[in-house]
């Protein structure tokens, strides 16, 4: 399309006027995009920069408290190896008095005789009890013997066993030394 047509001036095209005109805007709406995308990358790039800063000084510091906390550590190796020493000197130079009082012997000699007294009675009761279960073993021998239940014999039957053992032992000996 086009208006006034004339043979001295050319045509004008409408159309691409107007396509010229809406690329025109289109140009100019992006070239207010980009803009506001320059500025939000500026913005971006400055907060970056702070947060950059930001991060060396927390590094600087960092490293100002590792020197600080090293030279504590050295520091207190010091005191403590200061500490140990002072104990240990004051272990070899201190001389202790004691002194033991009359009453506190008193006290120790009457706690002696009361540990003696306690073993006496422990013992007598002991001694008692062993009398005890004597008696009553000599009971159950009694009960035993007059029932004729096991073998028993006196001293003087025991001899005379022994020896006439021995004497057949020792003719059994002779005999069979003669015949072979």
């Amino acid at each position: 399309m086009g208006i006034g047509k004339s043979k001295i001036i050319p045509s004008i095209n409408v159309d691409d006027m107007l396509k010229k005109a809406g690329i025109s805007h289109e140009i100019e709406a992006e070239k207010q995009d980009a803009d506001k995308r320059f500025t939000e990358i500026r913005e971006a790039k400055e907060a970056l920069l702070k947060i950059h800063q930001d991060l060396q000084d927390a590094i600087k510091a960092e490293r100002d408290t590792a020197m600080i906390l090293k030279t504590a550590i050295d520091s207190s190796g010091n005191i403590i190896n200061g500490i140990c020493n002072a104990i240990v000197k004051a272990e070899r130079n201190t001389r202790f008095k004691a002194t033991i009082k009359f009453e506190h012997l008193v006290q120790l000699q009457q706690l002696l005789n009361q540990a003696i007294e306690t073993w006496k009675t422990m013992l007598g009761n002991h001694r008692s009890e062993q009398a005890k279960m004597l008696t009553e073993h000599e009971s159950n021998m009694r009960k035993i013997l007059r029932r004729n239940e096991g073998v028993w014999f006196s001293d003087f039957w025991m001899k005379v066993l022994v020896i006439f053992l021995f004497v057949y032992t020792m003719a059994l000996g002779l005999i069979v030394y003669c015949v072979a």
